[in-house]
C-alpha cells in the first residue's frame, strides 16, 4: 500500500501591509488545491492573526507554512524570536488573536526552531485525505 506523503507549501512573509494578504492569498489558493476548501474561511483568519503576530513582535523574515495529511491541514508560522507569544487579556485594544487561533484550532502550541521558534495550530480537514 502506498501511503502518500504529505503536502507542504511555504510563503516568506514581508511587510504588514500587502504581506498579509500575499499570505491570505497564498493560503486560501494552496487550500483549495488541496482539497481543503472546507476549513479556507477559520485558516484564514488564523493565518492572518499568526502572521500579524511574526511581523509585529518577531524578528527576521518570518515564513508561513501550510502542510496537509491524515484529515486535518497545519498552520505554521516561523520567526527568528525565541520568546514564545505572550497570551494577552481580550479587550478593545486587542488580545483576541491567540483566543481566535485557540477556538478554531484542533490544537496548537509553540515550540523553539532554530534561532527563533514556530507557533503552529491543526485543523480538521477530512477532505485532506483526498490531497494526498
Amino acid at each position: 500500500m502506498d501511503i502518500p506523503a504529505p503536502l507542504v507549501a511555504e510563503c516568506g512573509l514581508t511587510d504588514p501591509a500587502g504581506g498579509l494578504a500575499v499570505a491570505r492569498r497564498f493560503a486560501r489558493v494552496t487550500l483549495t488545491a488541496w482539497a481543503c476548501a472546507t476549513v479556507v474561511d477559520d485558516a484564514l483568519l488564523i493565518v492572518t492573526e499568526l502572521a500579524t503576530n511574526a511581523l509585529r513582535h518577531g524578528t527576521g523574515r518570518p515564513v508561513l507554512r501550510l502542510s496537509v495529511g491524515a484529515g486535518h491541514v497545519r498552520i505554521e508560522v516561523f520567526d527568528d524570536d525565541p520568546a514564545p507569544p505572550v497570551r494577552r487579556p481580550p479587550g478593545a485594544d486587542g488580545g483576541w488573536g491567540l483566543v481566535l487561533v485557540e477556538r478554531l484550532s484542533l490544537d496548537w502550541g509553540t515550540a523553539r526552531h532554530g534561532l527563533g521558534k514556530v507557533v503552529w495550530c491543526a485543523l480538521s480537514a477530512p477532505s485532506a485525505e483526498l490531497a494526498g
